[in-house]
């Protein structure tokens, strides 16, 4: 038998634990707040955020892509509907500047029965505006998994998969024309998450090949070249990341092989180049869409299930992380 000072400090040792974890959950779950859901659940879309509203464009369902857009207004807390894209599209590029918003590559489905679904090399335009969408000029070549990026009249393609994948496709705007840059990618990846800072394009994780990467390259657009960053805590594909502040935040992700998503959300302070963990996301996933709006970063939809798992599992889930 125990001497009852011994099983004393054990229980008081249990009792410190088990607060300490109820605290600590707590703590984790007063960072995040739930949002308005989306109308829809659904991974692999493409997202961009022009002033206030998020616009969640396309992603993946069990018949195929789909077309739908909607916009989140990270003010108000509501969701409104916009014109749909003429085809569906999943796992796409999209960046902004802020008038248009920029569409490009990915799975394609006409959502015709019986019509096969291709590998894009489209440019499709949204009018902030007029609310309507047009076809601009083709890719030089098909991409999927891809991440775009605008900076200084320009819209970055980065990565996926795809015939020439270790090079960047780059839209001119104003020339309405494309081009390929001569700096390739360094470990051309997909699935990887990307965020403008100034002049400079972060490409944080990804899948190389069939693993996940926890590589940050850095490519500075006024000089063509690009530069090593601190490299992830963890390797990562399929997660999502914002800017907010001078930080940027990084969450959720996947395994393929066994199946697993994550919460994990790093957070990288871009003075000191070093990354810390935050509070979890609440829901761990990967193919969402990320945003940071008035101070918040705000992450929406994605699948808790990976791989195959990942259409079955679409959520229209929105978390917003105030880190209060």
């Amino acid at each position: 038998m125990r001497h009852p000072r011994l099983l004393t400090r054990s229980l008081l040792a249990a009792t410190f634990i088990l607060v300490s974890t109820v605290l600590t959950v707590s703590a984790q779950a007063d960072a995040w707040r739930e949002g308005a859901p989306m109308s829809t659940a659904r991974a692999h879309a493409g997202g961009v955020l022009v002033g206030d509203d998020l616009y969640v464009i396309g992603g993946s369902s069990t018949s195929g892509p789909r077309s739908l857009t909607e916009i989140y207004d990270t003010v108000g807390n509501i969701w409104r509907a916009a014109a749909a894209m003429p085809v569906g599209l999943e796992q796409f590029g999209a960046a902004t500047d802020g008038s248009k918003i920029y569409v490009v590559g990915g799975f394609e489905s006409t959502g015709v029965p019986g019509d096969p679904i291709i590998e894009s090399n489209e440019l499709r335009v949204f009018d902030v505006g007029s609310g309507a969408w047009s076809n601009g000029p083709k890719m030089p070549g098909v991409r999927v998994g891809q991440s775009a990026a605008y900076v200084n009249d320009k819209v970055y393609v980065i990565g996926g998969r795809g015939p020439a994948a270790s090079r960047m496709f780059v839209f001119d705007i104003g020339a309405n024309t494309w081009s390929t840059a001569n700096s390739a990618v360094p470990s051309p990846r997909s699935d990887s998450a990307v965020v403008v800072v100034g002049k400079d394009i972060y490409v944080i994780g990804g899948k190389d090949g069939s693993s996940a990467s926890a590589r940050v390259d850095i490519y500075d657009t006024a000089s063509g070249a690009w530069r090593s960053g601190p490299v992830l805590p963890a390797a990562r594909d399929g997660h999502v990341a914002a800017l907010n502040g001078g930080e940027i935040h990084v969450s959720g992700g996947q395994m393929i092989s066994p199946p697993k998503t994550y919460s994990d959300h790093f957070v990288l302070d871009l003075k000191t180049n070093n990354w810390r963990r935050e509070a979890a996301l609440p829901t761990p996933r990967h193919g969402s869409i990320a945003a940071a709006s008035h101070g918040k970063f705000i992450v929406v939809g994605g699948a808790p299930g990976a791989g195959v798992y990942t259409v079955f599992t679409s959520s229209d889930v929105v978390d917003i992380y105030t880190g209060q």
